[in-house]
């Protein structure tokens, strides 16, 4: 684990430790330093054995990076998952590790109120999870396509 959380930066590290991580699995040994690199990477494990994390922890530390030199704007991180279930599933596992790192998580799927759907149109997340039918429609809106041209990392799950 040394080599793996030395990989990332101390605010990171800190939330790993607040979160009370002891070691990583080795699907996320495997793929933290791929997706560091900027590399595309396809994880194949398991259920449970992390791979949420072993993408959304590098993915977290290059955005970050980015926004220390001030590169970011719109939506930069879109988080693709086949089922609003596990939408929220995703969102209720990354939105308190994402408010302490300053990361906006937002959830977007056919059940999201209207007034949400217009705050995220105009004052967009810094990550959005959604589902590919909810993606197919917002594509169309010019806001959203603006906020979407920013995007840096896709993760389909």
């Amino acid at each position: 684990m040394a080599n793996a959380f030395s990989l990332f930066s101390k605010l990171l590290r800190e939330e790993i430790q607040r979160a009370g991580w002891k070691e990583f699995t080795e699907i996320q040994k495997l793929a933290f330093p791929v997706i560091l690199r900027g590399e595309h990477a396809l994880l194949i494990a398991p259920t449970g054995t992390g791979k949420t994390e072993a993408t959304c922890l590098p993915v977290f530390e290059l955005f970050i990076r980015e926004r220390e030199k001030g590169l970011q704007g719109g939506i930069s991180i879109l988080y693709v998952t086949p089922l609003r279930a596990l939408n929220r599933d995703i969102f209720r596992r990354l939105i308190e590790i994402g408010k302490r790192l300053g990361i906006d998580v937002q959830v977007r799927h056919g059940d999201t109120a209207a007034g949400v759907r217009r705050m995220q149109a105009l004052k967009p997340p810094n990550m959005l999870i959604t589902t590919p039918e909810t993606l197919q429609a917002i594509l169309p809106g010019k806001r959203m396509q603006k906020h979407l041209s920013s995007v840096r990392w896709v993760i389909v799950d």
